[in-house]
C-alpha cells in the first residue's frame, strides 16, 4: 500500500505566506519607489547641501574654536546671509536681464533660421526638421525660453524645501546614519558604514571642487560677456556658472544662448562670443580644474557623458545637475560593495588610492 503524501502543517503553511507577503511588500515598495523617484533626487540633493553645510560648519568650529551646533548655525546663517545679499543687491538686475534674455534668445534664433533657409536646400532641411517653418521655429523657441523661465520660479520652491532639509540633515547626520544602518542586517552593517564614510568624503571633495569651478567659469563668462558688450551679461554668467554642474554639456547650454542674444547684435559677436566661451573653458580645463579636483573626484569624459544623457531618462531634465555626484556615488557603491566586499578585492580605482580602505573583522 502506497504511503500518502506529507501533508503540510500549520508552520509550513504561515512560512509560505510570509515569504508571500514578503514578496507582495518588496514589490510594493519598489513601484513606490519608482513613482516617488523625483523625492529621492530632492533627498540626494539635500544630502550634497548638507555635506557642504557640514563642511564650513567643521571649519568654523576648529578656527573660532566653539562647539558644531554654533558652527551649523553660523553656517546656515552665511549661506542665507549670502543668498539674500545677492537678492537685494542684483535682484531688480536679474528680473530685467531675465527679461531681456526671454526676448533675445528667440529673436537670435530666428536670425539662425533665416540664415539656413538662405542657404540651398535650407528651407527643405528646416521642414524636415520640425515640420514646420522659420518663423513657426522662431515661435517654438519663445515659448520654449519663457517655459525655461517660468519654470525657475518652480526650482525656487523646491530649492527652499531642499535646503531645509539639509538643515536637519547636517544638524544630525548620525541620527540618520544610525536609522539607515538600522535597515541593513547586522553582520553586513560594517560595510555600510565604511560606504557611508568613503562616499561622504568622495562627495565632500568633489562639491568643494566644483563650487570654485562654478565660481571661476560664472565670474570669467559674465566678465567677458561684459566686456564684448552683450546684452544680459550678468544673467548669462550666471547661468553658465550654474550649468557648470552638468559635466560637459552644460558648457554647451551656457553658450548657446549667450551667442544667440549676442547674434541679434551682429554676427561678430556672436563669434567673439564663441571664443571667449572657448578661451574661459580652456582656462578651466587646463588649470583650475586640475588644481582644485583630485583624481578621486574626477569622471572620464565618456562616463560623464553618458551618466549626463542616463539621468536625464530615467529622472527627467532636472536631474542631469546630480549626474556627476550620483555617478561617484554609483561608483563607490560598487568598489565598497562588489570589489572589496564581494570579491575580496581591492581595485586600483583613484578612489582606492585617494581614500584609505577600512578593515572590518566581521567582514572577513
Amino acid at each position: 500500500m502506497t504511503d500518502a503524501l506529507p501533508q503540510p502543517g500549520p508552520k509550513g503553511i504561515e512560512s509560505f505566506a510570509a515569504r508571500v507577503l514578503l514578496v507582495i511588500l518588496l514589490g510594493a515598495l519598489t513601484l513606490a519607489a519608482w513613482r516617488l523617484i523625483n523625492i529621492a533626487i530632492l533627498v540626494f540633493g539635500a544630502v550634497l547641501i548638507a555635506i557642504g553645510l557640514r563642511e564650513i560648519s567643521t571649519v568654523l568650529t576648529r578656527w573660532i574654536k566653539i562647539a558644531e551646533p554654533a558652527g551649523l548655525a553660523i553656517a546656515v546663517m552665511l549661506f542665507a546671509t549670502t543668498l539674500a545679499a545677492v537678492v537685494l543687491l542684483f535682484g531688480s538686475l536679474i528680473v530685467a536681464q531675465t527679461d531681456e534674455l526671454i526676448r533675445g534668445v528667440p529673436e537670435g534664433f530666428r536670425i539662425v533660421t533665416t540664415k539656413i533657409q538662405a542657404l540651398p536646400y535650407g528651407a527643405y532641411a528646416l521642414e524636415q526638421a520640425k515640420g514646420v517653418g522659420p518663423s513657426q521655429l522662431a515661435g517654438w523657441a519663445a515659448q520654449e525660453t519663457a517655459a525655461i523661465a517660468r519654470s525657475l520660479a518652480r526650482g525656487v520652491g523646491y530649492g527652499v524645501l531642499i535646503f531645509l532639509a539639509a538643515i536637519y540633515l547636517a544638524a544630525q547626520p548620525g541620527l540618520y546614519r544610525a536609522l539607515c544602518l538600522r535597515l541593513v542586517p547586522p553582520a553586513h552593517r560594517p560595510r555600510i558604514d565604511t560606504l557611508f564614510d568613503r562616499a561622504g568624503k568622495v562627495l565632500r571633495k568633489w562639491l568643494l571642487a566644483q563650487l570654485v569651478v562654478m565660481t571661476v567659469i560664472g565670474t570669467l563668462s559674465g566678465l567677458g560677456l561684459w566686456a564684448l558688450g552683450i546684452e544680459a551679461a550678468f544673467v548669462l554668467g550666471l547661468t553658465g556658472g550654474i550649468l557648470t554642474f552638468i559635466p560637459y554639456i552644460g558648457a554647451i547650454l551656457a553658450a548657446v544662448p549667450a551667442t544667440l542674444v549676442a547674434l541679434t547684435q551682429g554676427p561678430w559677436q556672436a563669434l567673439e562670443v564663441i571664443g571667449m566661451y572657448a578661451a574661459v573653458h580652456f582656462v578651466e580645463g587646463n588649470f583650475i580644474t586640475p588644481l582644485v579636483q583630485a583624481e578621486a573626484t574626477s569622471l572620464p569624459p565618456v562616463l560623464s557623458l553618458l551618466s549626463t544623457v542616463a539621468c536625464s531618462m530615467l529622472f527627467g531634465v532636472s536631474a542631469v545637475f546630480l549626474a556627476a555626484p550620483l555617478t561617484l556615488l554609483l561608483l563607490v557603491v560598487v568598489e565598497v560593495i562588489y570589489m572589496e566586499g564581494m570579491l575580496g578585492d581591492t581595485p586600483d580605482l583613484p578612489f582606492s588610492a585617494a581614500l584609505p580602505t577600512v578593515e572590518h573583522p566581521k567582514d572577513a
